[in-house]
């Protein structure tokens, strides 16, 4: 594939693939000027296109390509930078400090607040928002502040109380070990609020785990036969089903661990004849250790009217037994895309300090 040089009005040199180049021509009949969707599809010309010509002009770089003239400004040249260098926010560890916090009638009267939870949120993983409300389904009204909520199987919104007849360990009083909700769906939901409405019960402090800090005190090999061998997770109720088989540790493209998917209560029994079995499940011993060690908790009290918001792939949460007959305690689920908080936080950061 060629490559163009190309000599920028500042003196500044670029040697880019001629390919890319004709594909980001920034022109109408290639773009779409109200969206800045491509046009153009780069099969229409040869993978081995040249330029006939490339001059400068003013601030832009012309390039003759025979059939079709694309003019590159230095706008159109910092654009693109700012396009290849964009991110979403870095995750940094937390365990052990308080949680951040943020109260709905500071929120909600100061956009800079709310935009600095959110940012918290991304970063940190998990942010408790008090004073709510302590209306059924508000979460969801919140929440639509920054996005859609996740549908889910079982319920849209999920009410958390003693109920002998719950499909799962949450409606019992008993302790839940740290945990990701729904690690028994492939495409699992990566954002969770849990809204209390009532909690006039003692004990049933909530518990939040750091996941990547977990990750970073397993050794390279833990890692990577979590990350390797799949698991199952199986959570099922009278109406619904979920299943899906996956590693217990998700890594990106460049191999850094960015996830976590763990659920002791969902977990199915896995292969004891995979050749790494025995290498697995004493990786996944420590793991769980880890999980269930004090030192890498932060326990905390929700009060009623206290929302926490949760990264799910990231965040585990979780909580001590409590004592139901000295009172009611009762919460709400909704899942949302962590995606749409981190993007509704970047649109909402343009607006503010635009280019």
């Amino acid at each position: 594939m060629t490559s163009v040089s190309l000599t920028w009005p500042s003196g500044r040199v670029d040697q880019v693939p001629a390919l890319w180049l004709r594909d980001n021509c920034p022109c109408s009949d290639c773009r779409i000027d109200a969206t800045s969707e491509h046009r153009f599809i780069v099969s229409s010309v040869e993978a081995t296109i040249e330029p006939t010509s490339v001059t400068t002009a003013d601030d832009a770089v012309v390039v003759d390509w025979g059939d079709h003239t694309s003019t590159y400004t230095t706008a159109w040249l910092a654009d693109i930078e700012k396009q290849i260098a964009r991110t979403f926010p870095a995750m940094e560890r937390w365990h052990g400090a308080d949680i951040v916090r943020a109260s709905y009638e500071d929120l909600v009267a100061d956009p800079t607040i709310e935009n600095d939870l959110l940012d918290a949120f991304c970063r940190l993983g998990a942010v408790v928002i008090s004073d709510t409300p302590r209306e059924s389904g508000w979460s969801e009204t919140l929440y639509r502040r920054w996005g859609p909520p996740t549908e889910v199987p079982f319920a849209r919104i999920h009410d958390v109380y003693v109920d002998p007849a719950g499909y799962n360990v949450a409606h019992t009083s008993e302790a839940l070990p740290p945990h990701n909700d729904f690690a028994s769906k492939r495409n699992r939901p990566s954002g969770q609020i849990l809204h209390m409405l009532t909690n006039e019960a003692t004990d049933g402090d909530s518990i939040v785990v750091d996941g990547l800090h977990i990750i970073d005190q397993l050794s390279e090999s833990d890692v990577d036969v979590l990350a390797t061998v799949p698991a199952s997770f199986r959570q099922f109720s009278d109406t619904a089903e979920t299943w899906g088989r996956s590693s217990v540790i998700q890594r990106d493209e460049s191999g850094t661990p960015i996830g976590l998917r763990f659920s002791n209560q969902l977990l199915q029994a896995s292969d004891p004849w995979h050749p790494r079995a025995t290498e697995w499940y004493a990786a996944y011993h420590r793991l769980a250790s880890l999980i269930v060690d004090p030192a890498n908790q932060t326990h905390f009290r929700l009060n009623s009217g206290d929302l926490l918001m949760v990264h799910g792939h990231r965040m585990l949460h979780g909580r001590t037994a409590f004592n139901p007959a000295t009172g009611v305690r009762h919460l709400q689920d909704i899942y949302f895309d962590f995606d749409d908080v981190a993007n509704e936080l970047h649109r909402r950061q343009q607006i503010a300090s635009p280019r």
